[in-house]
């Protein structure tokens, strides 16, 4: 009976330690999301949760710490807002669409102060942060494939794709063009598609598309 009351308690004392995990990482994430990491203190971040420093750095014992911790969430959101878009009734081109439009709904969710902040002060978890971008592309590469048109280098093609992803997650882009990022970078996307990839099986140029039609030659009278 002792050992299994000894059990139980230790049961109940890793869900109070789970749960006091995630109201951490919740009341970090949208505080460094919003304001930057810089803007952000370890005491008062233990003060707003009514807990002392010891048991808050017990948990986490860093900032960076709790940004690797809250990165590792956002990736594993963003997973998830990917497979619940999946439908394997859609076009692969709008698959890949809605693939981007869950990207672009988990960046516009960082504050671009945070994302400067995380690679001036923080470069592992910077570092970690551009392997889930990669990930996140070659994710992408493999449902666009199959979609390029056979005169299409596809090396160039996605070197180029990369080149537009680097740019518009910039934050300086969007605020330039006064544009949200979800707009910068569902609209480069698009531009971009439009000129490498098939809609359809057919290829049939119209407006539609976005394509000129071609230019008749004039019967000669």
């Amino acid at each position: 009976m002792a050992r299994l009351s000894a059990r139980g308690a230790a049961v109940r004392s890793r869900v109070n330690t789970e749960q006091l995990s995630a109201q951490i990482l919740d009341t970090f994430s949208a505080r460094a999301k919003r304001l930057g990491l810089r803007a952000l203190h370890m005491g008062e971040l233990a003060s707003e949760l009514h807990m002392s420093a010891t048991t808050l750095y017990k948990l986490y014992p860093s900032k960076e710490a709790l940004a690797l911790a809250c990165l590792q969430r956002w990736a594993d959101d963003l997973g998830a807002a990917e497979a619940a878009r999946q439908n394997p009734k859609r076009s692969p081109f709008d698959q890949y669409m809605h693939w981007i439009d869950a990207w672009a709904d988990a960046n516009a969710a960082i504050s671009p102060a945070f994302l400067r902040d995380l690679q001036s002060d923080y470069p592992a978890v910077w570092r970690r942060y551009r392997q889930v971008l990669a990930e996140r592309k070659r994710q992408g590469m493999v449902l666009l494939r199959p979609l390029l048109r056979p005169e299409v280098n596809e090396r160039v093609a996605f070197s180029l794709l990369n080149h537009i992803f680097g740019l518009v997650q910039d934050p300086d882009f969007a605020d330039q063009l006064n544009v949200s990022r979800r707009e910068a970078l569902r609209g480069a996307v698009s531009i971009w598609a439009g000129g490498a990839l098939l809609r359809s099986t057919k290829h049939t140029p119209s407006k539609s598309n976005g394509r000129a039609a071609p230019l008749r030659k004039a019967r000669s009278r």
